[in-house]
């Protein structure tokens, strides 16, 4: 089949819808398919072949542009697709459906995010408002669309929380498994002890992945010999350089920032387990590679973790905004070796549920169900 993969955002963004097309595009590619990203923006040294870039304006998040249309030369390549897939709702959503429609394409949409939160975040608007916008806009553009697919069973009971009703197939994203690090780093590099209990953060450095709590949860006395390495860049990085200052927690805070998708095994090769204050995930790929690679996991008690952390198999869930009651569960973890391990093993047993090649094989049968469908 051919193949478009349509998206606001991709390199040099660093993002897990970025990665996530990155790596679908890989993986569909050695199945023998021929695979196109359609995105926006000028050409980027990190482009593989097959990445087709049309004019967009800019935005204020790496990777991202602002694309209303694509350029006539992108648009020619389109039409000779048998699939369009887009993996936001917004601007490659709109895009696919348009062109979909005009050549008799099918249209793949993917809800990677929860968009509500996102916005509410970003623009500060009442959440009663987006809410009611963002309803109303899905439920005029996913009927439109020929597939709906999210990771996680939490985005059909948002949808209708919204009124919006629309059929959503559940498929896990997935991570690539047992990756070897493609650099070597150890902890003396980055100045951290040997024996020091570790906790890693691994996403993007923004207001919305709620870091400044993580940073007020570690210096609890209780925390006061654990350390925390941030992996990760962007906006809110300087702030949270600052705020960890303020707070004395100069020297047990490494922010080591943008690493390349390659080298962050090595990096979360040095931690004891993870730490995430998000509430407006969907279903991280950070998180995925983490339990993969048999690390707990230790974040706040909200929908979006549930699907996958089971707290005292595999992680440790707190009740959100209470920075006691993570601190005492960040303290367990950070000294009870016996409970690490434990978790550990439930970390494992769970990454191997979330294998990058079987969520592609999934969508594939769905490519070719569609496919089948247009033809006959």
């Amino acid at each position: 089949m051919r193949i478009a993969l349509l998206t606001d955002a991709y390199w040099p963004g660093v993002n897990g819808i970025i990665r996530f097309v990155s790596l679908h595009k890989r993986i569909l590619e050695s199945m023998g398919h021929q695979v196109f990203v359609f995105t926006g923006g000028p050409p980027a040294p990190q482009d593989e072949p097959g990445v087709i870039r049309s004019f967009g304006f800019p935005h204020p998040d790496p990777g991202y542009r602002v694309t209303l249309s694509y350029s006539r030369q992108a648009v020619t390549l389109l039409q000779t697709m048998d699939v369009l897939h887009a993996n936001q709702p917004a601007m490659s959503g709109l895009l696919a459906l348009r062109y979909g429609r005009r050549f008799g394409i099918p249209v793949v949409l993917t809800l990677h995010s929860r968009y509500d939160m996102l916005i509410n975040s970003r623009l500060r608007m009442p959440m009663a408002v987006v809410r009611s916008l963002l309803g109303a806009y899905l439920r005029w553009l996913l009927p439109r669309c020929d597939l709906v697919t999210a990771p996680t069973p939490e985005v059909p009971k948002v949808l209708e929380d919204w009124g919006v009703r629309a059929s959503v197939e559940i498929i896990p994203c997935g991570v690539e498994r047992n990756r070897s690090p493609h650099c070597n780093v150890t902890r003396a590099e980055l100045g951290i002890p040997a024996s020091a209990p570790l906790a890693a953060f691994v996403g993007r450095v923004v207001a919305e992945k709620n870091i400044r709590f993580l940073l007020e949860v570690l210096s609890a006395p209780e925390l006061s010999d654990a350390y925390l390495l941030v992996i990760g860049d962007g906006s809110e990085r300087p702030a949270l350089e600052e705020a960890t200052r303020r707070l004395g927690l100069d020297g047990r805070v490494r922010f080591v920032g943008q690493v390349a998708p390659a080298e962050v095994p090595a990096y979360v090769a040095l931690a004891d387990f993870c730490v995430t204050a998000s509430k407006i995930e969907m279903l991280p790929t950070a998180i995925l590679e983490a339990l993969g690679a048999g690390l707990p996991v230790l974040g706040l008690d909200v929908p979006w973790i549930r699907a996958v952390i089971r707290s005292g198999e595999n992680g440790l869930l707190t009740p959100p905004d209470d920075a006691a009651a993570m601190a005492r569960a960040w303290a367990q973890l950070a000294r009870d070796r016996e409970l690490r391990e434990r978790l550990a093993e439930g970390a494992r047993r769970t990454g191997e549920q979330y294998d990058a090649r079987q969520a592609t094989a999934r969508l594939v049968a769905h490519y070719e169900q569609l496919v089948a469908a247009r033809r006959a």
